[in-house]
């Protein structure tokens, strides 16, 4: 999976990805870690636990929306709100 198809992946979703896309998300999360100050340290793919797995989606997120390094994409937009954990909310157009 691409980085954009990441994206894209977890804009289209309202609730903690599952299975194949949480697996991806993970993996670009930690092939990020030291190269954006959004991405801390490691996490473990492999964890059931909600706190961390909203972590690394509210950091991915963060990323897209507040770095100026990263990609942004037309597939998507932001709804101008925050969600859980102060996730900035994208949507599909």
């Amino acid at each position: 999976m691409t980085q954009k198809e990441l994206i894209i992946a977890l804009a289209g979703r309202s609730d903690a990805p599952k299975g194949e896309l949480r697996k991806e998300m993970f993996l670009f999360y930690n092939s990020m870690v030291g190269k954006s100050l959004y991405f801390k340290r490691n996490e473990n793919p492999n964890t059931s636990c909600g706190s961390c797995i909203q972590r690394v989606l509210r950091s991915i997120f963060n990323w897209y929306h507040l770095s100026d390094e990263s990609p942004k994409y037309d597939e998507i937009y932001f709804t101008g709100k925050l969600g859980l954990h102060n996730i900035p909310i994208y949507k599909l157009k």
